[in-house]
């Protein structure tokens, strides 16, 4: 390994407390990794990810951002209600967005910032760039579930209101009314959105489906489905080929 590897904690003032992070690579555009369902900022490297970008990360093509998404406390916090972890989802958003996405371009040098999650670390990081194209440039969402109502299960019992207030966390709910001239307006010009699955993953119709809604909006996007199924030798491919 020619690269750089650091471990750091970042320091939110929105949250209150410190983060943990590892970087990797020196040069090139910043990449954030989102780590896959009660997954911790180490998963991309302990499950080859990292290791599948190694010549990106020689060349100075990119540098690596492995983040927390602490589901644990948000979609999964047990005992809490859904108000309240669809409050800390918002405010973990507003972290990146406001806090370390700043960092990591400063850091960077480099504005062309990228969002890459597997499974759960997908969704986190479409919703980011969809709910903020004017940050994201790019995307890489693989195997990720995007309909929030489909794991209900998750918030306890659903139902209509349930809905109305996963409404905006929601992709699926809110690219449904997603114009063109308001992607445009929100800064989604010039953003790539790559939806990648697997012909047996059980997140495929997810992406069938946000794909569909794209399309029917008139926004650009790419959707390839790899032989193979929901599982981190997929991904590490998938993210070798689209970095």
């Amino acid at each position: 390994m020619a690269y750089s590897r650091r471990y750091f904690q970042f320091y939110s003032h929105v949250l209150q407390r410190d983060l943990d992070v590892l970087h990797f690579g020196n040069w090139g555009y910043p990449m954030l990794v989102f780590p896959t369902s009660r997954g911790r900022f180490f998963d991309a490297e302990d499950r080859g990810l990292i290791a599948s970008l190694h010549r990106h990360i020689d060349q100075g093509y990119l540098q690596v951002f492995c983040v927390e998404t602490l589901d644990w406390e948000l979609l999964l916090a047990c005992g809490v209600s859904f108000a309240e972890r669809r409050e800390r989802w918002l405010a973990l958003e507003r972290h990146w967005t406001d806090e370390f996405i700043p960092y990591v371009r400063h850091k960077a040098q480099n504005d062309f910032l990228v969002a890459a999650g597997c499974s759960l670390g997908a969704t986190h990081a479409i919703n980011l760039t969809l709910r903020h194209p004017d940050l994201v440039r790019r995307v890489l969402a693989m195997g990720g579930p995007y309909d929030l109502d489909n794991i209900a299960s998750l918030f306890g019992k659903g139902g209509p209101e349930l809905s109305r207030q996963l409404y905006f966390i929601n992709p699926m709910a809110y690219m449904a009314n997603m114009s063109y001239q308001y992607w445009l307006q929100m800064g989604g010009g010039h953003t790539q959105i790559n939806l990648l699955s697997a012909h047996h993953d059980f997140c495929l119709d997810d992406h069938l489906r946000l794909a569909g809604l794209l399309g029917r909006n008139g926004i650009d996007h790419h959707l390839e489905v790899w032989d193979g199924g929901h599982d981190w030798p997929v991904w590490c491919a998938q993210i070798a080929a689209f970095a």
